[in-house]
């Protein structure tokens, strides 16, 4: 497969994510969220709790742009973004630390041989803390990945911390797409003037616009395009 057919199809899948979930929190997945309202309602009690949940989700290596969706979907753009972006942050260190101190050897055989984890530890021996950044930056390579990847590789904790500072950006994409759900819901079935269509579309070209310059900045200085 060639790389710009590969690049194409990680862009089209992370679009494609994002409009699965829209739907899934319409359809399958809304009456989780009706009962995840206890979490808003309940101010910093409920914030907290949320953020607790996104640590033991990160643990057990569930796909984070659900909940950073989520956090979207009940706190809004702006709290949403900032709740993402803190579970985000909490969640990537348990994995990282107990990487480090504990599982090295275990998580290491299971991802032996895995092209991302060998371009990043090339990457951390030249600059970890652009290395980390960059690929938080991302929205192509997955966020589990990354959180117990790193632990197996020479990146300092002050160098993994601050290039965690990354996940702002997919954090804020994320949470902005969940706070539209539930208007893009409404306006597919009762319509809305041109206006609100011309902004929907171009939320889409500049979605899709800062995913593929991420991903090629990325892919600039770190080669994850490697055959498994």
């Amino acid at each position: 497969m060639s790389k710009r057919l590969m690049g194409a199809l990680s862009v089209l899948g992370v679009i494609g994510g994002i409009a699965f979930t829209i739907y899934l929190t319409q359809t399958l997945l809304a009456p989780l969220i009706e009962k995840a309202t206890w979490f808003p309602e309940n101010g910093w009690l409920g914030i907290v709790t949320w953020l607790l949940l996104y640590i033991f989700l990160a643990l057990l290596v569930a796909p984070a742009s659900l909940h950073k969706f989520v956090s979207g979907v009940l706190f809004g753009f702006w709290a949403g973004w900032a709740i993402a972006f803190i579970g985000a942050c909490l969640g990537a260190i348990l994995p990282f630390w107990l990487t480090k101190k504990y599982i090295h050897d275990w998580v290491g055989k299971k991802m032996k041989g895995k092209p991302t984890l060998r371009a990043m530890k090339k990457a951390v021996g030249e600059d970890g803390l652009k290395c980390v950044f960059l690929t938080r930056v991302s929205l192509v390579i997955p966020y589990p990945v990354l959180n117990y990847g790193f632990g197996l590789t020479d990146v300092t904790l002050r160098d993994y911390l601050l290039g965690s500072a990354g996940m702002i950006v997919p954090s804020a994409l994320y949470a902005y797409w969940g706070s539209k759900a539930a208007d893009i819901s409404v306006a597919m079935n009762q319509g809305k003037d041109w206006t609100y269509w011309t902004a929907l579309g171009a939320s889409i070209i500049l979605t899709i616009w800062i995913i593929v310059y991420l991903r090629r900045i990325t892919l600039a200085h770190i080669t994850l395009e490697e055959s498994e």
